[in-house]
């Protein structure tokens, strides 16, 4: 973002700064149940970090936006996620997003380390059976959270390949955004599928909202143009 203008900057931060409002919107409102309110500016998240990501890049990746779009349409489909078919649905949304997060990812580091995928490779298998060993999840969810675990820590070893291909504190933010990413939906799984905490959606939306900003933020001060 270095040659826009003062004017043009301040609106771009402008609309991440509505993004983090909207988030802490969304974290009152889940602390104190108040329902309404929570699903509404659930529904705004997404929506305010695209506009931040159109804004913020002379470049616009297809991948990217189609993560964000899918990411919008899990969170609908979430809020209903006590009914079996919706959880399903933003399951399969959110791992389409992760997807073509990996392939943006790929896309802007632009070759493989190789010694890196082989490491990435060696800690990724055994991360992934102690996170499917922590949710347990049951017969007919087995297959479908094995292929999503499979897919977001894919989504991670990609944000690796860009950091690595790219070291500065926007390619390591936005690696580390990608293990909160891990985390944060290992954590809703696991609450979902053991028993919620009365706060069940004012703590997990907590890595959620820093995942998702942390990324978006990554990509536009270290790919802006």
């Amino acid at each position: 973002m270095g040659r826009l203008s003062s004017f043009c900057y301040n609106i771009i931060m402008i609309t991440f700064g509505i993004y983090c409002i909207t988030g802490i919107v969304n974290l009152a409102s889940a602390f104190f149940f108040k329902e309404g309110l929570r699903r509404i500016s659930k529904i705004c998240l997404m929506p305010a970090l695209l506009a931040f990501y159109f804004l913020g890049v002379e470049r616009i990746l297809v991948f990217v936006i189609a993560a964000l779009i899918l990411s919008w349409a899990g969170d609908i489909f979430l809020i209903n996620k006590e009914k079996q078919i919706f959880f399903q649905l933003g399951l399969a949304a959110f791992l389409a997003s992760h997807i073509f997060y990996s392939i943006a990812f790929l896309t802007l580091a632009g070759s493989v380390n190789f010694p890196a995928l082989i490491i990435s490779v060696v800690i990724a298998i055994p991360l992934g059976l102690a996170i499917l060993k922590l949710l347990n999840a049951k017969a007919p969810m087995k297959i479908p959270v094995t292929a999503y675990t499979v897919v977001i820590i894919l989504m991670s070893m990609s944000a690796l390949q860009l950091m690595i291909a790219y070291l500065s504190s926007a390619g390591i933010l936005i690696f580390s955004s990608s293990l909160v990413y891990i985390f944060s939906d290992t954590f809703m799984a696991y609450f979902l599928f053991n028993g919620k905490p009365r706060y069940f959606n004012f703590i997990t939306m907590i890595p959620y909202i820093l995942a998702q900003g942390g990324i978006i933020m990554g990509l536009v001060l270290g790919f802006g143009g």
